[in-house]
């Protein structure tokens, strides 16, 4: 539940207004249990400029094995971060289950999700643009 409510609190702080409040309601005691448990997932950060300078832009490379790596992806999203998710290792029933959830979160932070390959996605803040030229 201490997730959920994290989830919920730091969700809070990015809406626009004081009435738009997010509640999330406790639906399994396990999750909590295994909060501590929780793998980081595969993957890397990047900015969007090698040459060593700043950049406002971080994009976070991800492959997940299991479900229960969501909370970490969904953390990024929630600080602003630009993820590419890649999920080739996860069953077709977790990758849905795993999409679900990051559509949630995309929606909640006026996000963008869009498929970039197979079993591969690029999730966006809302200030990051990704356009397609093909």
């Amino acid at each position: 539940m201490a997730f959920m409510k994290n989830l919920a609190d730091r969700l809070n702080k990015k809406l626009h207004s004081e009435d738009e409040v997010i509640e999330f309601k406790k639906y399994d005691e396990e999750s909590d249990n295994n909060a501590a448990t929780r793998p980081e997932p595969q993957g890397s950060t990047l900015t969007a400029d090698d040459n060593g300078k700043d950049s406002s832009i971080v994009f976070k490379v991800v492959k997940p094995q299991e479900f229960e790596e969501v909370s970490t992806i969904a953390d990024y999203l929630i600080d602003g971060c630009t993820v590419v998710l890649n999920t080739e290792l996860l069953d077709k029933p977790v990758c849905r289950r795993m999409l679900d959830f990051l559509n949630g979160v995309t929606y909640t932070t006026d996000g963008d999700i869009k498929p970039v390959a197979v079993n591969t996605y690029i999730i966006t803040p809302h200030d990051v643009d990704v356009s397609d030229e093909g």
